[in-house]
């Protein structure tokens, strides 16, 4: 069961994430809401809020942002819902129980809620990735014409995109494309 302080702590970090698509930290917490405690008592929640799987950090050095659990407490508990339906709750509920393995395809599924249920356009802005610097790509051989490049950067995020060749490729030409960095 989560105080009220926590509540209102975890409320502060979606909104703010929703509004940043950044790493929320305490002094961002502290400076933006009027919360009666300090910094440490928020970084203190904050890590008990990750325990209790609401929060996620996305590398050691981070703020924390809101886990597919923080969201669903947020629209349960949290989300001021006096303009909203119960079927529009409801829908809400559905589309964020979807299991997903990537951030992306999360934010996908929620601007595209928040578009169907507001009827306005929503745009999700990822975070600044000018200093994301590539530690590992590899390529595996899919098919004749087809290579998976999966790229592996500093601070853990996993991309993977198909490339297609106009000419056939072998398991011994695919071996030149194979790097560590």
């Amino acid at each position: 069961m989560l105080s009220n302080r926590q509540k209102n702590i975890l409320q502060a970090i979606i909104e703010e994430y929703i509004n940043t698509a950044e790493p929320i930290s305490s002094a961002t917490i502290l400076e933006r809401y009027t919360l009666e405690c300090s910094s440490a008592t928020i970084r203190n929640d904050m890590s008990e809020l990750e325990k209790f799987g609401y929060l996620e950090k996305p590398h050691t050095s981070a703020g924390r942002v809101p886990s597919v659990k923080g969201y669903r407490f947020y629209v349960d508990e949290l989300l001021n819902d006096e303009n909203i339906s119960l079927e529009e709750i409801q829908y809400i509920k559905e589309n964020l129980e979807t299991k997903v393995n990537e951030i992306e395809d999360l934010t996908k599924i929620a601007t595209t809620t928040l578009s169907e249920i507001t009827h306005y356009t929503t745009v999700a802005i990822g975070p600044n990735l000018n200093n994301n610097f590539i530690q590992n790509i590899k390529f595996i051989l899919l098919g004749e014409r087809l290579l998976m490049a999966i790229i592996l950067t500093e601070n853990g995020a996993i991309k993977e995109t198909i490339i297609k060749y106009g000419e056939d490729l072998t398991r011994k030409s695919s071996k030149r494309f194979k790097y560590n960095i």
